[in-house]
């Protein structure tokens, strides 16, 4: 059963050569659009994240339509470069040659100070894993930002809110024919086709219902975050009930992490909504989510005793069983909270381990990509690092601001903070609120996309007159 929940493989060959093609139709056909000037930039990356539940699994569990997307949008904004067409300002120089920076102090580090790593062989793989992290992870998502500024002038923050509207009601409807096929139907194989994985299928694991609805998300804990992004959207628009629907829709994944999300929200939207400053709202909102967080760890116990005498009940399994798990140290053994916050065990907990037994790697980071070189002793047991990345949940750490940490350093941390909230004059309440918002949730969820658009748009978005968002909802109402 354990291997069957791990593989992200279908076991029916047909359902597994369809899901294997799908990255590139959708990739070339958004590229397509987009060249044709039917979509811009935005919609492109935002449609080809909204559909990474298919992925080519037999080269990578990365390799989905954004994989493809990104890749032929650096090709082309490398050829520019080369070509004199496309020229970086400092600020994004510096941002680009940080990695090389930060990776050669690390070296130096390892060399003459103290070796914190652990590799089989030469070595010769730690000196050239970042060269392949550049390249696959760090000069695309440069790229996507460069692209984005490029066309600015067709981007507005208003039509990027209203492609995510249209996208979540879409990938609600989907939802909803996943539960059917699922739950009414008990159709496995239409389920795959529809982008679900086996392991979300399983009653053991995915609460009362048996499934953990994903949408065409890479996973159900994507598909939340996304929906508890859109919600503010919703209702910032008077779209009441289409926010009380993702709303539904998400409860359903059992993603603790919506439930943080929604918290974030209510603190930067209603609790603090006219602090004029995006980085002090950011800061103080962290603040108050840590608070918190401490105040629950305090209470964990008697949530135990509560979960535990009402655990056969539907609504104490969707709302409680993973946070319970989360907490649980009896089955474990190993603490795993820190400021009140129970981190993964086979992800953060290794990393806040390794750097506390190496403080001096703070101010660097460990490295970009060599998150792979940490001992294998951190891991107590648990499934290796990069195992655990290459089969479940992507590639780098779900608590993105800890994961710009533990690779980059304070270093990296500063600047990267400074660069992606920044704004300009004239935004609106909303807009600067939004950009705290998705800045509070990238501290918990894998949103590098939205706060990379979010923050640009802030920047050099044009600022359009007041577009009818009933528009953007009319055609899938």
């Amino acid at each position: 059963m354990e291997a069957e929940i791990l593989n992200l493989k279908s076991s029916n060959l047909l359902v597994e050569i369809f899901k294997e093609m799908m990255p590139l139709i959708i990739a070339a056909t958004l590229l397509f659009l987009y060249y044709k000037k039917r979509i811009n930039i935005v919609e492109t990356f935002l449609y080809a994240f909204a559909s990474e539940a298919y992925t080519m699994i037999s080269v990578g569990p990365t390799f989905t339509a954004s994989f493809f997307v990104s890749a032929f949008i650096m090709v082309e904004q490398l050829h520019q470069l080369f070509t004199g067409r496309l020229y970086i300002r400092n600020s994004y120089l510096w941002l680009l040659l940080m990695p090389l920076i930060l990776q050669v102090s690390v070296m130096m580090i390892a060399a003459f100070y103290k070796n914190p790593f652990e590799w089989s062989g030469s070595g010769t793989s730690f000196y050239l894993r970042p060269i392949y992290f550049y390249l696959k992870t760090y000069i695309p998502m440069f790229s996507i930002g460069s692209k984005i500024v490029q066309d600015r002038h067709s981007l507005s923050f208003e039509a990027f809110t209203n492609t995510m509207m249209r996208i979540a009601v879409f990938s609600c409807w989907i939802g909803v024919i996943q539960l059917f096929v699922l739950v009414i139907m008990k159709n496995q194989i239409l389920g795959q086709l529809l982008g679900l994985q086996e392991r979300y299928m399983v009653q053991q694991i995915n609460g009362p219902l048996g499934i953990r609805i994903q949408a065409f998300f890479a996973e159900p804990k994507v598909f939340s975050a996304f929906m508890s992004i859109t919600i503010p959207i919703f209702l910032h628009n008077r779209k009441y009930r289409y926010a009380i629907w993702a709303f539904v829709m998400a409860t359903i994944t059992s993603s603790q992490t919506f439930w943080t999300n929604i918290l974030s929200a209510a603190i930067v939207f209603l609790l603090l909504s006219r602090w004029p400053v995006v980085r002090m709202k950011i800061l103080a909102s962290l603040g108050i989510i840590v608070a918190l967080f401490m105040f629950v760890a305090g209470m964990k116990d008697v949530m135990m005793k509560l979960y535990l005498k009402n655990r056969n009940q539907p609504i104490y399994q969707m709302l409680l069983q993973r946070s319970v798990d989360r907490y649980d140290t009896k089955f474990w053994q190993q603490d795993n909270v820190y400021l009140g916050i129970p981190l993964q065990r086979d992800m953060e907990l290794p990393v806040v381990n390794f750097l506390e037994d190496n403080p001096y790697l703070l101010v660097t980071g460990y490295g970009p990509g060599n998150s792979m070189f940490i001992p294998g002793s951190y891991f107590n047991g648990n499934l290796r690092y990069e195992n655990r990345f290459e089969g479940v949940g992507g590639h780098n750490l779900n608590m993105r601001w800890f994961y710009v940490l533990a690779e980059y350093g304070l270093v990296g941390l500063s600047f990267i903070f400074w660069l992606v909230t920044r704004t300009r004059p004239g935004l609106s309440q909303f807009q600067k609120n939004y950009l705290a918002f998705i800045a509070v949730c990238f501290f918990f969820s894998q949103i590098d996309l939205f706060l990379l658009m979010t923050s640009l748009l802030c920047v050099y978005g044009e600022i359009s007159p007041s577009l009818h968002s009933e528009e953007a909802i009319t055609a899938l109402a």
